[in-house]
């Protein structure tokens, strides 16, 4: 039961820093930021056990989805059958890499990247995006990573 809490608890403490260092890149860099928060929060997982493996796996879903949202915008402007086409692609590309825990990581980031707004240069918003997407999801790794590797010494020290 006290496993139970401590997870939870680092859970939140991992949740809460990332959403500080995101909203302090969103005050810098709007677009950047907001997707490179809403990346973070989407490769942070609760379990510790799991962690590391989780967040290598939504990271590397995460930039499936961006590629595939990138090389839609260079076939044919967006359009809900483009979307279509890019989340089947997604989930397809998952499967193959053997991601299917993090598909939706791959299709939010696909959404992130190809969802605009009407006036702005599609090509840059996308760039941006994906750079927003990537950053997150490095911040994310990281945060878990130290984490992780933190608790691994505080055991292998208690024990």
């Amino acid at each position: 039961m006290a496993s139970k809490y401590s997870n939870l608890i680092l859970y939140i403490l991992k949740c809460l820093i990332g959403t500080a260092i995101g909203f302090y890149l969103y005050r810098l860099y709007p677009t950047l930021g907001a997707w490179c928060l809403i990346s973070i929060i989407l490769v942070l997982a609760p379990d510790e056990k799991d962690a590391i493996n989780l967040a290598t796996s939504r990271i590397i879903a995460n930039i499936v989805g961006a590629v595939i949202g990138l090389t839609l915008f260079y076939i044919h402007p967006i359009n809900l059958f483009m979307i279509c086409l890019g989340i089947t692609a997604s989930i397809i590309a998952c499967e193959l890499l053997k991601l299917q825990t993090a598909t939706r990581s791959a299709g939010v980031a696909l959404l992130i990247i190809t969802m605009h707004q009407p006036g702005q240069y599609f090509w840059d918003v996308a760039l941006e995006r994906a750079g927003g997407v990537v950053c997150g999801c490095i911040i994310g790794m990281i945060i878990t990573y130290i984490f992780h590797i933190s608790l691994l010494k505080y055991k292998k020290a208690g024990t």
